[in-house]
């Protein structure tokens, strides 16, 4: 167990992530602070996988086209496609 001290801000953005009023602190921070080098680890095993096939490149980039293509989107209450920012 370690006391630390903290800013009032800091204090309450903390507390605006318990869950809960049993909610300790140090599950809020094991919850939402990632542990040192967890980016590290996964650029490691990112850079340690195949290369994409051709199919597969296209495959991710006609998603990605499609997920980004507003006029396309649909409204979640309506079958009508949405208009950008309309």
């Amino acid at each position: 167990m370690k006391t630390i001290t903290l800013t009032e801000e800091a204090y309450q953005r903390l507390g605006a992530w318990k869950e809960s009023p049993k909610d300790s602190f140090s599950k809020v921070v094991e919850r939402v602070v990632p542990s040192r080098g967890a980016l590290h680890s996964v650029m490691t095993a990112w850079e340690s996988l195949p290369p994409l096939s051709e199919k597969q490149f296209d495959a991710i980039q006609t998603g990605l086209r499609e997920f980004n293509d507003w006029g396309a989107q649909k409204r979640p209450w309506t079958t009508r496609p949405t208009q950008p920012f309309g």
